[in-house]
């Protein structure tokens, strides 16, 4: 075999990589990976849904379901998927404009079987009859999932604005009159178009395969030349770029500029412009000339585009970004919410916006802002952490479409190297409004008549367009090019500085110090450790601060604590947990920590947004106990930004009215949204944590509160939260135990002198449910949209003490029923596209544990709820009667298999520690002892396993949630589908009828002490 070229990767990157091309032309990456605990595959196809006949929108996509359903030598439906289940795997596809993605990962055991189950997609699909017409339910369940969501209604209205005749104005999803009405009218055989689709378009030779496993490169290839070699190799030419339309443009230059109004979803005030500009990337990886455009526009920092618009009270957010750059087109997205005051003004941020664009014109490309956001770029690369097997496998095999050079199938898209001022001029200089399509998305338009007469076909979305205003075009013309006096670099200074508009200073938080600590001579502890006491300085330094804390300073603060000794990345995570009694005395009180919360951080903005863009993060957010902040990135700067943060906590007992103004219509707009738009499974969780969560509320109960306050009930919220509190950290990174006491002292700042400890901190609760064994607590509620046609059901089996073993057992019981769950109720049943069952804990260590079942539908939630009951017990039934011990003991090695996966980043390791802290267990080899559990003899594990199956989860009392979806409601309510489930022993419909439910209820509080 020939040496393989060297890819370029990160420097902490212990990967093997080997690129080649198979005699078929299918171009192949290997990966070979030592440490492997999960192996992983990927295939794209350079085919999408641009490709979809003009009278069969949505083949591409239908064909990327079919592959799953079946080959000529692995025929039964879900064999792919239930060899992956009885293996530790798992799989996914997506369909994109230009490619198709499939992946899956598995137990590197099991490669092989998977890779030739998988292999044969691309060989001999069957597309049985049966399955082509019951997958198409698949398909249109899937769009009406999508139908509220803005981001694909929005998409589809630019489509529709494309070149009638180019391939981007079409519908890429698909539905059941694209695949079924329309072909059965015009005498079209779907199933023939599938096969005529797959032929024409799947051809080795425009085919990316990444393989991940732990063999070494030399065996992977073998494997990989074996089951992808006989890929038939059509030697098709896909167009790309401009000639993706035959010569035709994606958008006609006549119908620029244009004004598009529509009525959105949520609730929400975007002001979008889009200027349609020839496509950048791949061309032009090396240079990208966009992303210092977008770095410019979408800065938040001192002089930004924002900061303008926010001084002037007009907005709220501003995002930069390509809405698309593909097929010909990049479409250059600036997108502004307004405030209330900024949706009746969008002259004047229209101004504002061209007004910045005239600086990026004006002004000379700055080398030196350059350099920085390339030495970012390339910092980020070196020490990018390594991705887990699935997202690297699937994310490259989408890459390497691109073309690049296969040295560069890692680096090149996640970096600059070279600075070409003429290109980032040439695009610079195309943002103007000869290019601009401007996009209004506004509720209020409802009330405006003829703003939005039209309906578009696939999503509904009422709207209207047509020529940009002229006043609004002359005024941005003016700001752009500086009206007839024009100007050069200094003149469009001179009016940036005016409006308060200037280019980002040089970054004070791009990491200088990168070096890894050294290591202590004893080595590291496997978990993280409690530092009690504290160390002697942090001790000394807290004593000073917080006279509370004098000869026991941990009543303020316990850490636990982590040197990295895995992962080889200059980089920390550290999460604080504040518990503050007073923020749990009642939802008044929650609430007004999360705006003043939101407050700290919006005032912290611009001094914070350079931090982000130099890869430190932080967020401060309330919670049901205090307030939480938690940072992460580069751990030189940590300290600086942590004591920034500290200080704006300790000082914020009074919010600006700007800032209040700000931070208030953020959360209403958000509150309102999660209350009137929660997709309906999600509404059912929430309905569900309402009856059984101790601190739980519903999202209208927090609208509702939050409506009601001003900003003097906020005042005094830093002192009321932090004159008694006790905070729990952990810290894990590239920190020596030397040098902890620096990184936390910078907290200090945020405990006052006068600061107490509480007694104890408030706790988590959760409940038994009351109603004895195989008992029903059933929720009916409308959901909360009118026009979501999807409702669901959430039935969860409460079985047992939520201890170690029973939680095993559960999610044993969940490894071997979800694949098969998903095949019954969604592949066969066709139910909706949204089933799952999961393992369900309520994770406070003294709650319930169980198994969940999830179904998002169009049918009646009632029949749904039925047909679950219909497959469920017997499903349990099999599954502790007839299931044999070798059938068991193969997802009980899948489930050991999950279980010794280990930590593929710095933040899954950080994650699954910081859950023990935040649930107060502390347990940090809590997976290994789960592993111990599952590694017991068989002859022993198993009886247990059916005895828990047959004793606990049939017997189990249950909960249901059933929200009624606008479909379902239409239905007669005498239709046997809608007659009401009859299997629950308590109803409740009502908020009233649950807060009584729950007064009967005996709550099972987490651990609350403070061991000093």
């Amino acid at each position: 075999m020939a040496p393989y070229p060297v890819v370029e990767k990160p420097q902490t990157d212990h990967r093997e990589y080997g690129p080649l091309v198979l005699d078929n032309g299918l171009r192949v990456v290997l990966i070979s990976d030592c440490k492997c605990d999960k192996a992983a595959a990927a295939l794209s196809v350079g085919v999408g849904s641009l490709a979809d006949p003009k009278d069969c929108q949505g083949l591409a996509h239908f064909l990327e379901h079919m592959l799953f359903l079946g080959t000529e030598k692995y025929p039964q439906e879900d064999e792919y998927n239930e060899f992956l289940a009885k293996h530790g795997g798992s799989s996914n596809a997506y369909t994109a404009d230009a490619v198709t993605n499939f992946y899956f990962g598995v137990s590197p055991d099991h490669l092989e079987g998977a890779l030739d189950r998988f292999s044969q997609f691309f060989i001999s699909p069957l597309f049985s009859e049966s399955a082509t017409d019951r997958e198409m339910q698949a398909v249109d369940s899937e769009h009406a999932k999508n139908q509220q969501s803005d981001s694909r209604r929005f998409h589809q209205l630019l489509r529709n604005d494309a070149n009638p005749k180019h391939p981007l104005c079409h519908f890429g999803t698909g539905n059941l009159e694209t695949l079924k009405v329309i072909p059965e009218r015009e005498g079209i055989l779907v199933r023939q178009r599938l096969l005529d689709f797959h032929k024409a378009h799947y051809s080795s030779n425009i085919m990316c395969l990444v393989v991940l496993g732990r063999e070494s490169l030399a065996d992977l290839e073998d494997l990989v030349r074996t089951k992808f070699g006989p890929i038939e190799n059509r030697g098709l030419v896909v167009p790309s770029g401009p000639d993706v339309g035959g010569g035709e443009p994606p958008f006609l230059p006549e119908t620029l500029p244009r004004l598009v109004r529509c009525l959105p979803v949520k609730d929400m005030r975007a002001v979008v412009f889009q200027f349609v500009l020839p496509q950048q990337l791949p061309m032009r990886w090396r240079t990208k000339p966009t992303r210092y455009l977008y770095f410019l526009v979408g800065h938040e920092g001192k002089g930004s585009l924002l900061s303008c618009l926010k001084a002037k009270g007009l907005a709220t957010e501003l995002v930069a970004g390509p809405a698309m750059d593909e097929a010909g087109v990049c479409v250059f997205e600036v997108t502004v919410m307004a405030t209330e005051a900024g949706e009746s003004q969008v002259k004047t941020i229209g101004e504002c916006v061209f007004a910045y664009v005239r600086l990026m014109q004006q002004m000379p490309v700055s080398e030196a802002l350059f350099r920085e956001t390339q030495l970012v770029e390339e910092m980020n690369f070196r020490f990018r952490s390594t991705p887990n097997p699935i997202s690297a496998v699937s994310s490259l095999s989408h890459a390497m479409q691109d073309g690049l050079p296969l040295e560069k199938v890692l680096s090149g898209p996640a970096k600059v190297w070279d600075l070409n001022v003429d290109e980032i001029s040439e695009v610079a200089a195309l943002l103007s409004c000869s290019r601009l399509r401007l996009v209004l998305a506004n509720k209020a338009l409802e009330k405006e008549d003829g703003a939005c007469p039209e309906t578009e076909h696939w999503y509904g979305t009422r709207h209207g367009a047509g020529p940009l205003p002229l006043e609004w075009h002359t005024a941005w013309e003016e700001s752009r090019t500086g009206g007839p006096a024009g100007g050069g670099a200094e003149a469009a200074r001179v009016a940036g500085e005016a409006l308060g508009l200037a280019l980002p200073l040089p970054n004070p938080f791009v990491a200088e110090d990168l070096e890894l600590k050294p290591q202590p001579p004893g080595g590291v502890p496997k978990y993280p450790w409690c530092m009690q006491p504290l160390p002697p300085e942090l001790s000394r330094a807290l004593e000073v601060a917080c006279p509370a804390a004098v000869g026991s300073p941990s009543r303020l603060l316990q850490l636990y604590f982590r040197q990295d000794d895995t992962f080889g990345l200059p980089k920390a995570h550290l999460n604080i947990q504040m518990y503050c009694p007073w923020s749990s005395e009642g939802l008044w009180n929650r609430v007004a920590t999360a705006i003043w919360s939101s407050a700290a951080m919006e005032e912290l903005n611009e001094y914070a947004y350079d931090a982000e863009v130099a890869g430190l993060f932080y967020q401060l957010s309330a919670n049901s106990r205090g307030i939480s902040l938690r940072l992460a990135g580069y751990q030189d700067k940590l300290p600086l930004l942590l004591r920034k943060v500290a200080e704006k906590m300790s000082s914020a007992d009074e919010v600006s009215e700007h800032t209040w103004g700000l931070v208030r219509m953020v959360l209403l707009r958000d509150a309102t949204n999660a209350a009137t738009t929660k997709q309906p499974y999600m509404q059912a969780s929430e309905w569900e944590q309402r009856c059984l969560v101790k601190t739980a509320i519903t999202s209208q109960e927090w609208l509702d509160c939050l409506s009601g306050m001003t900003r003097e009930d906020i005042s005094g919220t830093a002192t009321k939260l932090l004159s008694c509190c006790y905070a729990e950290a952990l810290l894990q990174g590239n920190v020596a135990e030397a040098g902890v006491s620096e990184v936390l002292q910078a907290l200090l700042p945020a405990l006052p002198k006068e600061a107490a400890a509480p007694a104890q901190i408030p706790p988590l609760g959760a409940a038994p449910l009351p109603g004895g064994p195989r008992s029903c607590v059933l929720i009916r509620r409308a959901g909360s949209n009118a026009s979501e046609r999807n409702g669901a059901v959430l039935l969860t089996l409460q079985a047992a003490e939520e201890t170690l073993e029973n939680v095993t057992m559960s999610e044993l019981v969940a490894q071997v029923l979800s694949q098969r769950c998903f095949d019954e109720l969604r592949t066969k049943q066709q139910l909706g596209y949204i089933v799952a069952l999961q393992a369900h804990a309520d994770g406070i260590g003294t709650g319930s544990c169980g198994i969940k079942v999830i179904v998002q539908s169009e049918k009646h939630p009632a029949e749904v709820h039925r047909r679950i009951d219909g497959w469920l017990g017997g499903a349990l039934t099999e599954l502790h009667s007839e299931s044999s011990d070798e059938q068991l003991g193969e997802y009980v090695e899948s489930l050991l298999a999950v279980k010794r996966e280990k930590p593929k980043k710095l933040a899954d390791e950080f994650q699954r520690n910081w859950a023990q802290v935040g649930q107060r267990r502390f347990q940090f080899s809590r997976r290994e002892e789960q592993v111990a559990f599952l590694e017991r003899p068989k002859a022993e594990l198993l009886p247990l396993f059916r005895t828990f199956v047959r004793e606990k989860l049939v017997e189990a009392p249950r909960i249901a949630s059933e929200i009624l979806g606008a479909a379902a409601a239409a239905l007669p309510t005498d239709s046997d589908e809608a007659r009401p489930y009859e299997g629950a022993t308590t109803i409740l419909e009502t908020l009233d009828d649950i807060l009584a439910f729950r007064e009967r209820l005996t709550w099972q509080l987490s651990n609350t002490a403070i061991v000093a």
